[in-house]
């Protein structure tokens, strides 16, 4: 029990990173991808959500066609536009600027199209001025070590 709660502690002080999902619709009353341009970071998602009307998203540079899935998601995907309520993902690893377009309705840069930016991922916070005293998490850093070693003691003596 004192490991498990030992284990908990010491989680609750790791970092962690989250990445995001960003939704893009899809057509609907206008031949539009709302927002147009988004910008996002490396790592995160894009889900493509059909509100109506014959479309799709096609990447400018042919790295992804999605509709009801994407081609070649291995998942049986299928990136040809479609008047279904389809709803397709896409997880961006690469910084850059990526066009999009719907075939049906636009081209690059033209009529329904769209833009992903993609920055190079999460920025570390600025600096903070040292609190007087110290911060929370030096103190549950310094907890954390108190209780280890309590473990460690009470270990020894059984």
């Amino acid at each position: 029990m004192k490991r498990v709660l030992l284990s908990y502690l010491l989680l609750a002080l790791v970092p962690t990173a989250h990445a995001a999902t960003f939704i893009v619709n899809v057509g609907g009353a206008q031949k539009v991808f709302t927002p147009q341009t988004i910008t996002i970071d490396k790592g995160d998602t894009v889900t493509f959500v059909n509100k109506g009307g014959d479309h799709n998203a096609v990447a400018d540079d042919g790295s992804f066609r999605c509709a009801r899935g994407c081609d070649g998601d291995g998942m049986g995907g299928n990136g040809n536009a479609s008047t279904s309520n389809w709803v397709a993902s896409i997880t961006f690893n690469k910084a850059g600027t990526v066009g999009y377009f719907c075939e049906v309705h636009g081209a690059p840069g033209m009529g329904m199209y769209g833009t992903i930016i993609v920055q190079g991922g999460t920025q570390p916070p600025p600096a903070k001025e040292p609190v007087p005293g110290g911060s929370l998490l030096a103190y549950l850093g310094f907890a954390a070590l108190l209780a280890l070693a309590a473990a460690v003691r009470l270990r020894r003596r059984n």
